[in-house]
C-alpha cells in the first residue's frame, strides 16, 4: 500500500516527520516499509505555458504545430503530437535546455529540432515524460490560474511515498487514517468534516434480500451534480499513489477508500431502473464490468441491481452501463458493510481484484460506512454541485467486537518483559482500546470497530509488544523448548513415511502442484483447471505426482546427473462424478495424498572393482518390497502384474471380518512414448501409492515368532506350468499347501520349444518345512510333498517334472 506522507499531514496537521525515523518505528511496529519514493522536481527550465494557437501540420496528419506563450518575448513554435492540445490551454512546457527524466528513469535533453520539415523549440510534456506519473494519454492540463512563464516546479509540492507491506490481519492500517493512528494515536486525529444529514429507512431507495452478505447499505441520492476534471489538489492526492484521475466524483470515491479504507461506489441514477438498488444473489447471467471486460455471475454471488438488472458485483466492481461519466447529471452514493468470505468467493470466482474488494476481503470498519459516505457527500457538494434528495439506510451492522480481558502478568510472562501495567493500558489506549472493566488481575479492554483481528488475550499481547517495539524486548538469556518423545500415528504418518524413504537411500523432492494441461493429460483426462491461472504453464492441479517427478529427472539428466532416487509425498487433484451437487463448489472433485517415487540410471556409483550395470524393473520391485516390509506390510502384500509395464501393489485386508484386497497403487516402466514427451533418453522405473490404503494398513506392532529348534528341511520340486500361469500363483498355491511350509523360492527357470512349435517352461521350487514341535519325519515330509503336488495340479494345471 502507497501512502503520501503530505496526506498523513492532513490528519495530523502537528507532523513534521523525519522520513528515517518514521521508516523504524512502521517497521519495528510490525508495518514493513519495502520502498521510499521521493519524486524529483521537473527542471526550472520546465515553465508553465498558455497554447495561443494551433495548426495541423502540412505535411503529418498526426502532428500539430503550436503557437505557445512561455513569458518570453516572442511565442514559441512548438509541434505537438498529443491529440488533446488546444488553444487556450494551460500547458507543461520544456524550452531549450531543459533536462526531462521520466518515471522509467530515462533522461534527455530539449534541443531545437524540425519535424517533418517544421522547426520546434521546445517540447509540451505529458505526465510520464516529467516524472511525474504514467500517464502518457495526452498532455498535461495544467490549471488555469497558473502564471504563463513560471516554473513549473514552483506550483508542484514535493512528497514523499512510503511502499508498505501490510499483512492480512490488518486491514485497520489499509488507509492514511489507519496509518496516521498509528503514529499519533486516536487523540491526536485531525478528521476530514463530514455533511450534516441523516439517514432514513423509507425502504424506497435500499433493499436487502440477502443480510448475510450485506449486513449494511446507505444509498444517498444527489442531482444536478457537475461531473468535470478535479482540481489539481485532488488529482495530485492521487497521482501521487498511483491512482489514475477520471473524474471528479469517481476521483472522491477513491479518495475516501484510500483516505478513510472504505471502499464507495457512485451510479449514474439515470441509468437505474426506478432509481432504486436491491442486494441479491441469486443472479445467474453474464455482466460487463467497468473494466469493459465480460464476466458470468453465479448464484451465490452478492449483486447490487435495480429494478430490472445487476448494475455491480458487491465489493468488487461496478457495470460499465450504470458508471458516471461526463453526461451524468444524478449519481446515487453507495456505502456499505459486505460480508469479507462472500466478496473474496465473488472476486475468487470472476478473477478480479480490486482496491474495493482487497479491503472487504479482509474486513473494513462498520463503524466507518455511514461517516465515510457523509465525508464523501460533503466533497461531492463543495466540488462537484448538486443537492441532496434522498439519504437511506437499511439493514443494520454487525455486532461490535467482544471484549477481551488482558492479564498483564501473563503478557510479561510471554514476552519476557517487565512492562508497567499502566503503560500497557496506555499503549493500547494510543490505538482507539478502551478500558471497560476491572476483573481481578484481568483488564476487560473494550475493541474498536476498526480492529477486527483481535478477538482474545493473545491478540492483545501481541499489540502490547508491537507498541512496545520488538527492538526492544531483550534477547533471552536461556533458551527453554520441549521435545515429542514420540510422534503418534497417523496424525504424523507422512512423516514417518520420509523417514523410511531416506533410510531407503531416496532423497526428496517437492514439485508445483500446477502443470500444463498438456502434461497432465498424458495421466488423466479428469483434470481440474485454475480458474485463474497466474501463466500458461501453471493452468491445472496435478492429477499425479508423476509428471512433475519426470520433469525433475529430465532436468538433472540434462545437467549431466544421471543417475537418480528421488521421492515426493505430496497430493494429486481429479475431478469427480459429473453428477455431483452443483450447490457444493467442493462437491464432484477428488484429492488423495499419494508416495511416488523414481528410480533411474546405474544400480552403484561407477567404481573400478564392478561393473557398471543400470536398473530395471526388479531394482524398483525391491524398492518397494523394502518399504513395505518397514511397514510391516510385507507378508500382507503382494505385486501382480497389471500390463506388460505395470504391476499392481495389493494388500490383503480384513474388512471386519470379510477378507478382502486394497489396491495401495502401481509400479511402472515408464514407456519410450513418455520418456519422449519429457526428453528422457534412458529408462525410468517409478511407483505411485496411496498414503490413505499404507496408513489404513499400517500397524507398528510387530508379531514376533522364535525361530523352531528344530531342523529346517528342505526339497526341490521341479514343475511344468502352462503359459497362461505366473509363477506367483505357483509358489502362492505351494505355500498355502499346508502350515508346515516356511518358505517356497524359485531357484532355476527353463524354457524350450516342443516338437509342435510351443513352448515348455520348467520352474524349479525350493521348499523348506519345519515342525516347531518336533524332527520332521519322512512319512511327514513324503505327505506334504503329495499335498503340494495335488494342488499345483488340480488347482494350476501344473505336471510334477521330478520329486
Amino acid at each position: 500500500m502507497k501512502i503520501s506522507i503530505n496526506w498523513l499531514q492532513d490528519f495530523i496537521p502537528s507532523f513534521s516527520p523525519n522520513i528515517a525515523s518514521l521508516v523504524d518505528q512502521l517497521t519495528f511496529s510490525g508495518l514493513e516499509v519495502e520502498d521510499v519514493a521521493s519524486p524529483t522536481l521537473p527542471d526550472e527550465r520546465v515553465v508553465v505555458g498558455l497554447v495561443e494557437d494551433v495548426q495541423p501540420h502540412p505535411d503529418a496528419d498526426r502532428l500539430k504545430v503550436c503557437r505557445v506563450d512561455v513569458g518570453s518575448d516572442e511565442p514559441l513554435q512548438i509541434v505537438c503530437g498529443a491529440s488533446n492540445v488546444a488553444q487556450g490551454m494551460k500547458v507543461p512546457v520544456a524550452t531549450i535546455g531543459s533536462r526531462l527524466t521520466t518515471a522509467s528513469g530515462e533522461s534527455f535533453v530539449i534541443k531545437k529540432s524540425k519535424l517533418r520539415g517544421q522547426r520546434s523549440f521546445g517540447m509540451i510534456c505529458a505526465a510520464d515524460e516529467l516524472g511525474l506519473g504514467d500517464d502518457h494519454s495526452g498532455i498535461m492540463l495544467l490549471d488555469s490560474s497558473w502564471q504563463t512563464g513560471k516554473p513549473l516546479a514552483s506550483y508542484l509540492q514535493s512528497d514523499t511515498i512510503l511502499d508498505i507491506a501490510v499483512t492480512p490481519n490488518r486491514p485497520d492500517v489499509l488507509s492514511h487514517l489507519g496509518i496516521a493512528r498509528e503514529i499519533a494515536g486516536i487523540r491526536g486525529l485531525a478528521l476530514p468534516k463530514a455533511a450534516e444529514f441523516d439517514f432514513n429507512r423509507s425502504g424506497t431507495i435500499v433493499q436487502i434480500d440477502d443480510p448475510e452478505s450485506c449486513p449494511y447499505y446507505t444509498a444517498v441520492v444527489i442531482r444536478n451534480v457537475r461531473v468535470a476534471e478535479s482540481p489539481s489538489w485532488l488529482k495530485d492526492r492521487l497521482e501521487g499513489i498511483g491512482v489514475r484521475s477520471k473524474n471528479n466524483v469517481v476521483d472522491i470515491t477513491n479518495y475516501i477508500l484510500h483516505a478513510l479504507g472504505q471502499p464507495l461506489h457512485a451510479f449514474d441514477l439515470s441509468k437505474i431502473h426506478e432509481e432504486r438498488v436491491v442486494v441479491r444473489s441469486d443472479i445467474g447471467s453474464e455482466f460487463r464490468v467497468i473494466n469493459k471486460e465480460s464476466v458470468v455471475l453465479q448464484p451465490g454471488m452478492p449483486v447490487i441491481c435495480d429494478s430490472h438488472k445487476p448494475v455491480a458485483v458487491a465489493g468488487v466492481m461496478g457495470g460499465d452501463d450504470s458508471s458516471v461519466s461526463g453526461a451524468t447529471t444524478d449519481i446515487l452514493l453507495e456505502s456499505a458493510y459486505f460480508d469479507p468470505s462472500a466478496v473474496r468467493r465473488s472476486a475468487r470466482l470472476l478473477g478480479l481484484s480490486t482496491d474495493s474488494s482487497y479491503r472487504f476481503e479482509r474486513g473494513t470498519d462498520p463503524g466507518n460506512v455511514s461517516y465515510a459516505s457523509k465525508v464523501a457527500v460533503r466533497m461531492i457538494l463543495d466540488l462537484c454541485g448538486g443537492e441532496i434528495i434522498a439519504a437511506e439506510e437499511a439493514g443494520s451492522l454487525p455486532s461490535p467486537p467482544p471484549d477481551v480481558a488482558l492479564r498483564p502478568l501473563r503478557a510479561n510472562a510471554l514476552l519476557g518483559t517487565a512492562i508497567a501495567e499502566e503503560k500497557m493500558i496506555s499503549m493500547l489506549e494510543h490505538i482507539g482500546f478502551r478500558v471497560s472493566s476491572r476483573d481481578g488481575a484481568s483488564i476487560i479492554f473494550s475493541v474498536p470497530s476498526y480492529r477486527v483481528d483481535v478477538l482474545q488475550e493473545i491478540d492483545l499481547i501481541e499489540e502490547v509488544a508491537r507498541l512496545e517495539g520488538y527492538n526492544n524486548i531483550a534477547s533471552s538469556e536461556k533458551m527453554v523448548s520441549s521435545y515429542p518423545q514420540a510422534r503418534s500415528f497417523p496424525e504424523y504418518f507422512p512423516d514417518y513415511l520420509r523417514t523410511v524413504m531416506i533410510s531407503l537411500q531416496f532423497r526428496e523432492v517437492l514439485t508445483n502442484p500446477l502443470m500444463t494441461r498438456q502434461e497432465a493429460q498424458l495421466f488423466s483426462s479428469r483434470c481440474v483447471a485454475a480458474l485463474n491461472p497466474i501463466s500458461e504453464g501453471l493452468e491445472v492441479l496435478r492429477p499425479s505426482l508423476v509428471p512433475a517427478m519426470l520433469k525433475v529427472v529430465a532436468h538433472n539428466i540434462r545437467h549431466g546427473n544421471r543417475d537418480l532416487r528421488f521421492f515426493e509425498i505430496a497430493r494429486a487433484f481429479r475431478s469427480g462424478a459429473l453428477d455431483a451437487p452443483s450447490t457444493d463448489p467442493l462437491m464432484g472433485f477428488e484429492e488423495h495424498e499419494y508416495l511416488t517415487f523414481v528410480l533411474t540410471g546405474s544400480r552403484s556409483p561407477l567404481n573400478w572393482s564392478e561393473s557398471a550395470e543400470k536398473v530395471d524393473i526388479f531394482d524398483m520391485k525391491g524398492g518397494v518390497e523394502m518399504l513395505l516390509r518397514k511397514l510391516n506390510l510385507l507378508d500382507k502384500s503382494s505385486l501382480n502384474i497389471y500390463n506388460d509395464t505395470t504391476l499392481s501393489i495389493d494388500i490383503d485386508w480384513m474388512d471386519g471380518d470379510k477378507p478382502c484386497v486394497l489396491r495401495a497403487g502401481t509400479l511402472t516402466s515408464a514407456e519410450q512414448a513418455l520418456l519422449d514427451a519429457f526428453d528422457i533418453d534412458q529408462p525410468v522405473f517409478f511407483a505411485e501409492i496411496d498414503l490413505r490404503v499404507l496408513e489404513q494398513c499400517f500397524s507398528r506392532e510387530v508379531s514376533y515368532e522364535s525361530p523352531s529348534r528344530y531342523p529346517v528341511v528342505q526339497r526341490d520340486l521341479s514343475f511344468i506350468l502352462p503359459s497362461v500361469v505366473t509363477v506367483k500363483e505357483l509358489l502362492d498355491c505351494v505355500r498355502r499347501s499346508d502350515d508346515m511350509i516356511r518358505s517356497a523360492d524359485v531357484f532355476d527357470v527353463f524354457e524350450r520349444e516342443t516338437g509342435d512349435g510351443s513352448t515348455e517352461r520348467s520352474v524349479a521350487v525350493s521348499i523348506a518345512m519345519v515342525d516347531p514341535s518336533g524332527t520332521l519325519k519322512e512319512d511327514t515330509i513324503s505327505s506334504i510333498i503329495q499335498v503340494v503336488v495335488g494342488n499345483a495340479e488340480s488347482e494350476l494345471g501344473a505336471v510334477i517334472r521330478q520329486v
